[in-house]
């Protein structure tokens, strides 16, 4: 790898830049781009057209208490892996130690859903760069895929549901089709091609807009998805538990020096985004690109 354009061989050095790396890059592509999102001038605030064109729901997102039956249910959904964040418990171990630790899960999860604070020790994540393609000396050339706790993965889970059923029911379009059930880029063209012909059969003309979005889930902006959450009717608690879980988390990158044991970086606080490889990440991701369509 390259460490300030420079080669290096040394795994700590090349574990500690891929840290560094990961956990500026979204700070220097907003500071770079920024167009005044905290101004209170109407013409700068990313919400302006919400607030103008959108019309209040009726309904709102109710974070129901979870049961032994529903965790049990998620614990043994998950895929039965080795691999751990940062505590060592896989969910292999997760699902076998389950029948003693359900009773004590429920009431932990229930106080989270009523008090509105996600546990700090469950917002530490491990990541391991990815590439993608391109030169692999080039940090830019790999993406951080998370890594949770398995306890993380059982929350998420039983708060993702209760955010999903009411995002798809009221909030979410048709033609989203990104991390949804039953869409996928499959139909995303299956669509798009089919309303072309059409087009073109009733000699209409056809325009396309495509935005290729840089490093897009790590920049996502905490306030700007917090203050659309709200205009969504996903406020009062459910909107509290969001900041609480995304507020002061923190990650270090892993890597394998071709073998075991691993080399991990030191901790750094992750200001912006939604780390890929979350729960909650790829519908929070929805969120915050939706648009509105009248």
């Amino acid at each position: 790898m390259n460490i300030k354009d420079k080669p290096s061989q040394n795994p700590l050095a090349i574990t500690n830049a891929f840290n560094s790396y990961f956990s500026s890059v979204a700070e220097d592509l907003l500071n770079k781009n920024f167009t005044g999102a905290n101004s209170t001038n109407n013409n700068n605030d990313p919400l302006a057209f919400i607030h103008r064109n959108f019309s209040q729901l009726q309904s709102s997102v109710y974070l129901k208490k979870t049961t032994t039956h529903e965790i049990n249910k998620i614990i043994h959904s998950l895929k039965c892996k080795d691999s751990y964040g940062y505590d060592e418990i896989s969910t292999r171990i997760l699902k076998i130690i389950a029948p003693y630790i359900l009773s004590p899960l429920t009431y932990i999860f229930n106080k989270i859903l009523s008090t509105s604070v996600f546990p700090d020790r469950l917002k530490f994540s491990e990541a391991r760069p990815l590439f993608k393609k391109g030169d692999k000396t080039k940090f830019s050339n790999y993406t951080p895929i998370s890594l949770l706790t398995s306890f993380s993965k059982t929350m998420e889970k039983i708060i993702f549901k209760r955010l999903y059923d009411y995002l798809n029911d009221n909030i979410l379009v048709d033609h989203q089709y990104g991390f949804r059930k039953k869409l996928s880029t499959k139909t995303a063209t299956y669509t798009l091609l089919n309303n072309v012909l059409l087009s073109f059969e009733r000699r209409n003309f056809i325009g396309g807009i495509f935005c290729d979005l840089q490093k897009a889930f790590d920049c996502v902006n905490h306030k700007i998805l917090l203050d659309k959450m709200k205009l969504y009717r996903i406020s009062g608690t459910a909107n509290k538990l969001m900041e609480s879980y995304l507020d002061n988390r923190y990650q270090r990158m892993s890597v394998y020096n071709n073998k075991p044991p691993k080399l991990s970086s030191y901790w750094v606080h992750v200001k912006h985004g939604v780390p890929q490889g979350l729960i909650l990440g790829p519908l929070l991701f929805l969120i915050y690109i939706k648009m509105i369509f009248l």
